[in-house]
């Protein structure tokens, strides 16, 4: 009688799940124990009653469903580790009194119609005067798009060396394991702050040590870093203008009064303005002003710190693109002149290396490092303690300064390439101006009429210059359009200019 009921019992404990549907594809990819477990799980979500039923032991399973028992052990083990099964000693396999679906997924609650009242929203908010809604916020070219679409602020990623930093990243973390995935500190990792100090003094001319650099998660937040620290709400913040529109909400956000400052051929301009605007924070471009490439003369440099020392204001240095100058070197860098103290200068990996890497940093005078730090640490403590060690190790061996070298020559003949065919394709219908350093061209309607048609044959084409008019605040200037050009190639350059040309013809 034994012998007749042991086969009952078999299928009773096949029957709990049902083992009999299990097709494992020996051809896929997916390895034999992923594709169990995998089954396996979604046969118990789906069918999961409450109650504790016991599995066939591995050696059965795999007997039945033909696989080697480790395959099955494989299986089980993680379906163990992850709250699927449970097991008694001396007693086999059981599926988990809850499952970890139990615990993850909330009851949904009934579908109920919406108020209709409109929500409400702060004037922090509403002084943005940001209308971007939807998709708009997306930064960029989108990865579908293909061809040139010229829009300024986007850097070549495909150039650069992932082979490189992956290997740099799988070190760090082989050397430094488990410590990258604790809470850092929030002024940054120490050997990147060293490594940009460093490079800082060598190469921008900046006079600082490690402990003045604090590791943001980019420009704008290194902005806002700023604003916050060392503005009241309706204090004034002079920003350039035509200038960074993000700089623009940046400082709106922040609470501070916005005073747009006009640009002439040696950088910002200041004088003639009323003592009751007087500013607590400048924000200035001086190695390549944004958008209209103006370069800062040493003169007005110079004036400019000791006109915020008189009024004691900070100048926040935005030290974009001053690695890619094409005539000539570099001035120095605002704080490298600064001997009172107002610099603070602000720069980021972005259009170096890749714009989502999201690190940047702020070079802060040393009375002013732990308000910076105090800001930080609320915001989002610190920025990934992972990319930061490997981007030291990127910068210390020697792979940072050897990446803008490579670029600085393929952005050079990118740009020597667009200039050639922008005045041969478009010469008719804009003047080019000519800029020492950067990303982008500005490029002057020789017809101011023609800017909205350009704005609808941009749309249709896809390719997308920037109204100048979008820079500005106050500031009237003659109808104009900023062209990126250095995430494309030559092809890419030759196609988007032509697309262009003829459809305005």
């Amino acid at each position: 009688m034994a012998k007749n009921k042991s086969p009952g019992k078999k299928r009773r404990r096949r029957s709990i799940i049902a083992f009999e549907m299990i097709r494992l594809d020996r051809a896929a990819a997916e390895p034999l124990h992923q594709q169990l477990y995998r089954q396996i799980r979604d046969e118990l979500v789906s069918g999961f009653s409450g109650s504790s039923s016991r599995l066939p032991s591995s050696r059965e399973l795999a007997t039945d469903i033909g696989v080697s028992r480790l395959t099955v052990s494989l299986a089980f083990s993680k379906l163990h580790a992850e709250g699927y099964l449970r097991t008694k000693l001396g007693s086999g396999t059981f599926v988990a009194e809850s499952l970890p679906e139990t615990f993850l997924s909330a009851r949904k609650p009934k579908n109920e119609e919406q108020s209709a009242r409109r929500p409400r929203i702060s004037d922090r908010v509403t002084n943005l005067q940001d209308e971007r809604v939807g998709k708009q916020f997306d930064l960029g070219a989108p990865a579908a798009e293909v061809g040139a679409m010229f829009l300024p602020g986007l850097p070549a990623v495909d150039e650069f060396p992932l082979e490189v930093w992956e290997r740099l990243r799988a070190q760090v973390l082989a050397r430094k394991g488990a410590n990258l995935l604790r809470y850092a500190s929030n002024r940054g990792d120490a050997d990147l702050r060293q490594a940009i100090a460093a490079y800082l003094c060598d190469f921008r001319g900046a006079r600082c040590h490690a402990d003045q650099i604090i590791v943001v998660a980019g420009m704008q937040q290194a902005m806002l870093i700023c604003a916050l620290a060392l503005t009241n709400p309706g204090e004034a913040a002079w920003i350039e203008d035509p200038g960074f529109p993000q700089a623009r909400r940046v400082f709106a956000f922040s609470g501070t009064t916005i005073v747009p400052r006009p640009i002439d051929k040696q950088g910002i301009v200041l004088a003639g303005t009323s003592s009751k605007l007087s500013p607590k924070v400048i924000f200035v471009t001086p190695s390549h002003q944004y958008p209209l490439g103006v370069t800062m003369s040493l003169r007005r440099r110079t004036d400019l710190i000791d006109f915020a020392e008189a009024r004691d204001a900070y100048i926040i240095e935005d030290d974009y693109n001053s690695e890619f100058r094409f005539n000539g070197p570099p001035l120095p860098c605002l704080q490298g002149l600064d001997h009172a103290g107002r610099v603070i200068y602000a720069g980021t990996m972005s259009k170096i290396l890749y714009p989502s890497l999201r690190l940047g940093y702020l070079l802060v005078p040393e009375q002013l490092v732990d308000s910076m730090a105090k800001v930080r640490s609320v915001m989002d403590q610190h920025s990934p303690a992972i990319d930061q060690a490997t981007l030291a190790r990127f910068i210390t061996e020697g792979f940072f300064l050897s990446h803008v070298k490579r670029m600085r020559k393929l952005y050079a003949d990118r740009r020597e390439f667009f200039v050639q065919q922008f005045n041969r394709l478009l010469g008719d219908r804009f003047i080019l101006q000519d800029s020492e350093a950067g990303l982008h061209f500005v490029a002057w309607l020789r017809k101011g009429a023609d800017s909205q048609t350009i704005v609808r044959v941009g749309a249709e084409t896809g390719v997308k210059p920037v109204l100048l008019s979008r820079y500005c605040i106050s500031a009237k200037l003659k109808p104009a359009f900023v062209f990126g050009f250095a995430a494309w190639s030559r092809a890419q350059i030759r196609e988007g200019l032509t697309k262009l040309a003829a459809a305005l013809k």
